[in-house]
């Protein structure tokens, strides 16, 4: 047996099944103590470690269903069985809902007894097992995440130190129009989205995709030549902050929880961190902070409201919008372009621009 060495707890205010329980568990291997009630049975909790408890669930002082929430929170390492009469089945449900592993009803055979202690001490073990796996990965999880960030900062600092370069050769500072210096930018930034879609098998590609349709959305607009540089800058870099999203939210298949996507709705501030160190993106920060923004105000991170919303940003979002829903993700299969400009037009004055969609349209 594997748990010859659990230290298990019987209450039960009837003599005779506190000793009959004791005796055969003890037999075999088991070491027991007994209680009479509920609060004899915290204080000796108190000062003894025990691995189950077997509790009654009818008892005088204390019963079981009311002792059964204190062990739980004070002793949540221990396990519980309640024992319970036939006609109280509806309380030992309710027992269970509370965080009981099991219960047995009256009268009992011994031996199927010993078998359901067993199963207990085996689901306690796996309630173990799968906690110190939990941390296991959330540390790698930690330690991954920090990795990519410090490499994706470095790729950043890399872009800055370029500039210097380029400003030292031409004698034309970041915020400059010099042409050859632009086109660094965009190379810089194009490689700076590869490598971060490269995580992404999906979404490869994505980035120079919506650089594309923005500018195409921005001509449509009438947008000034510096705009749009500005924004198919912003728009190759909009989601360069999810390379700090775990792999488990970022490729799961199903719905996100609320947890999850809330660490998804960091994306964007993130990308402002990283590409905070290099001055000629300094123009595009809002473009890129705001591309989730939703016209109603009801988007993130600031839960902007319509004109309030940097038009570069209403642009990408109309744009990253598109083309997520015509490309294959985890937890769907792609939109037909019918598909998704009817999406788009639905969502026009509530989450898109009305203005920037109908361009998108043209």
């Amino acid at each position: 047996m594997n748990e010859t060495k659990a230290k298990v707890l019987v209450v039960d205010d009837e003599e005779s099944i506190r000793n009959g329980v004791s005796r055969k568990l003890q037999s075999e291997g088991y070491s027991c103590m007994t209680a009479t009630d509920g609060k004899e049975a915290l204080n000796s909790m108190a000062t003894s470690h025990f691995d189950l408890v077997l509790m009654d669930i009818k008892m005088p002082v204390m019963s079981g269903i009311e002792a059964l929430p204190e062990i739980l929170t004070t002793y949540p390492d221990t396990g519980v069985v309640m024992i319970t009469a036939v006609n109280d089945m509806q309380t030992a449900v309710e027992a269970m809902k509370l965080g009981a592993y099991d219960y047995v009803t009256k009268p009992f055979d011994v031996d199927s007894l010993v078998v359901r202690v067993e199963k207990a001490l085996e689901r306690r073990k796996l309630v173990f097992e799968n906690r110190d796996y939990q941390v296991r990965l959330e540390q790698m999880v930690e330690k991954q995440v920090g990795e990519i960030r410090q490499y994706s900062s470095e790729a950043m600092q890399a872009l800055a130190r370029e500039e210097i370069a380029l400003e030292k050769l031409t004698g034309v500072s970041g915020n400059g129009s010099d042409v050859n210096a632009e086109d660094t930018y965009l190379q810089m930034s194009k490689l700076v989205a590869q490598t971060v879609e490269l995580r992404e098998t999906y979404s490869r590609g994505h980035s120079e995709r919506v650089a594309l349709l923005a500018k195409d959305i921005a001509l449509k607009m009438n947008c000034t030549d510096e705009f749009i540089k500005d924004i198919q800058l912003a728009a190759l870099v909009h989601d360069i902050g999810k390379i700090v999203i775990p792999d488990h939210i970022l490729f799961k298949p199903g719905r996100l929880t609320s947890a999850e996507y809330s660490e998804i709705k960091t994306h964007p501030c993130t990308a402002v961190d990283l590409i905070r160190h290099v001055d000629r993106f300094s123009e595009v920060i809002p473009m890129v902070e705001s591309h989730h923004e939703f016209y109603n105000g009801k988007g993130y991170p600031k839960k902007l409201k319509g004109r309030n919303i940097p038009l570069g940003a209403r642009i990408i979002s109309v744009a990253n919008a598109y083309d997520a829903m015509t490309c294959t993700r985890p937890y769907r299969p792609r939109h037909t372009t019918e598909e998704a400009i009817q999406i788009l037009k639905k969502g026009a004055g509530a989450q898109w621009d009305p203005m920037v969609i109908d361009a998108f349209l043209q």
